[in-house]
């Protein structure tokens, strides 16, 4: 495999900005046949582009599935267009595959793309794999930040989580005003809309930590995902909201939609 790191300009961000590529090439041991699939992979709140690869065997597991791995950096927008800032969700549903396509001549044909992240980033791809169909034959929604109002609360709560410190400054520049937000971007409307789109949907696959702080988001999200997207799978196990599970959950989702890969990538 080979792997890059570095900075590009985007056009939607309107700055430079960290940018951590995966790709497949001829191998040691073996030479694919077939073109690899691509896949976007996004971060956490606290995370940055560079933490996947950090944290998890990513490398390792895009060598097994001859998988192609685009991991971007939005910062802490949510995946969103800020209101006053960073147009992230345009950067992740449109000029990333243009880049993918222009630089890494990768295929962006819906059926050989996909999106995954974990948290912040969980919501993320399932937003944007559901509001841009068109673009993506399946994603990963991994420990989920689904509930972007129940974010807030718990963010400005006297006894709220310091990981989510600084986050009603955060969706002051997102939102415009932290306690309004958008009834477009709340995960329940996104699902029920796609779900009414008439328009061939992703795949999806979930999962979460029975100890997560934040495993109710999921019972709610994965609800409405059953009750409304015709191909949606979802596991659970033990463990909180940390490295171990999305490190085994990228795996597990890898194989549900690529098959059992290559086992004598070890």
């Amino acid at each position: 495999m080979a792997y890059f790191m570095g900075n590009l300009y985007s056009k939607s961000l309107l700055q430079d900005t960290s940018f951590h590529v995966i790709l497949p090439h001829d191998g040691r041991r073996y030479i694919w046949k077939e073109d690899p699939k691509t896949l976007i992979l996004l971060h956490g709140l606290s995370d940055s582009a560079a933490t996947w690869v950090r944290r998890t065997a990513i490398e390792r597991y895009a060598e097994r599935y001859n998988l192609a791995v685009l991991m971007p950096e939005v910062q802490r927008s949510w995946y969103q267009d800020m209101v006053h800032g960073i147009h992230a969700f345009t950067y992740i549903t449109d000029e990333i595959l243009d880049l993918a396509d222009r630089m890494f001549h990768l295929s962006v044909k819906r059926e050989d793309v996909m999106i995954a992240g974990l948290s912040m980033g969980g919501y993320g791809a399932l937003r944007c794999a559901l509001d841009r169909p068109d673009r993506f034959f399946a994603c990963g929604a991994f420990s989920g930040a689904y509930d972007l109002k129940d974010i807030y609360r718990m963010a400005v709560s006297p006894d709220g989580d310091t990981v989510l410190e600084g986050l009603a400054e955060d969706y002051s520049a997102i939102f415009n005003q932290p306690d309004q937000i958008p009834d477009e971007v709340l995960i329940e409307n996104v699902i029920r809309k796609a779900a009414s789109s008439g328009k061939p949907l992703p795949a999806v696959y979930m999962m979460c930590g029975t100890e997560d702080f934040l495993y109710g988001h999921t019972c709610a999200a994965r609800k409405l995902c059953e009750e409304n997207l015709p191909d949606f799978s979802y596991e659970e196990w033990p463990g909180h909201h940390e490295w171990d599970m999305w490190d085994e959950a990228i795996e597990r989702m890898l194989k549900r939609f690529l098959g059992p890969g290559r086992k004598d990538f070890e």
